[in-house]
């Protein structure tokens, strides 16, 4: 009965000694510093500075905004095209983003201080970085590369391509393009190059719909 008992006492004590190196490993687990956000709140980051690729929502008034690419979104931002990835910091907490910045694109919460010192570091330094301006042209060149905007006034089949019938400053020109575009009515930017064959018109290599 004795060694019964001694068992049993000697069970309860393992078990119990087990018990609270369990509660004690908990107590002092780690907060948690990232995670994946389905859903996020871009009020929550105060103080937000922004690296985009390119930005499809408001930004919070007195955010500072570096873009590769200008949007309607974008009009008070700096233009730089090194910048690349997407996020947005705070004075504690980030958020980067797994494509352009939208109120539905999926994202990675984060509060670690290693990760949001080289966030914060890398938008100083495009920040910092001189701005570069594109040069729009105000009349097609007989060649060479062109950027050009202006208001799309058709786009209709020509040969085996389609071209845009796009009204700017310097008057009336066509934009080359390989496929149908929904473009009617609105003001594009259009980065390309002089066609030597069908002159003036300009083959497209980049298209970006400014509003």
């Amino acid at each position: 009965m004795e060694i019964i008992s001694l068992i049993i006492g000697f069970v309860v004590g393992i078990v119990a000694v087990s018990l609270a190196i369990e509660l004690g490993w908990r107590k002092e687990e780690a907060p948690e510093t990232c995670k994946v956000a389905k859903r996020w709140n871009i009020k929550e980051i105060k103080n937000p500075l922004v690296v985009a690729e390119k930005i499809k929502m408001e930004m919070p008034e007195g955010a500072r905004m570096v873009v590769a690419v200008e949007t309607p979104y974008s009009k008070k931002a700096k233009v730089n095209p090194n910048a690349k990835g997407n996020f947005i910091i705070g004075d504690d907490r980030a958020l980067i983003f797994s494509g352009e910045i939208r109120e539905d694109q999926l994202a990675f919460w984060t509060i670690d201080e290693n990760i949001m010192r080289v966030l914060r570091n890398q938008f100083y330094k495009l920040w910092e970085e001189r701005e570069e301006k594109k040069v729009v042209s105000k009349e097609v060149p007989k060649k060479g590369g062109v950027t050009i905007r202006g208001l799309v006034r058709a786009v209709v089949p020509f040969r085996d391509r389609y071209l845009v019938r796009l009204s700017y400053e310097g008057g009336v020109t066509g934009i080359l393009i390989n496929e149908r575009l929904d473009l009617e009515g609105r003001k594009i930017e259009v980065e390309g190059e002089v066609s030597e064959e069908i002159k003036p018109f300009i083959n497209a290599y980049h298209i970006e719909v400014l509003e």
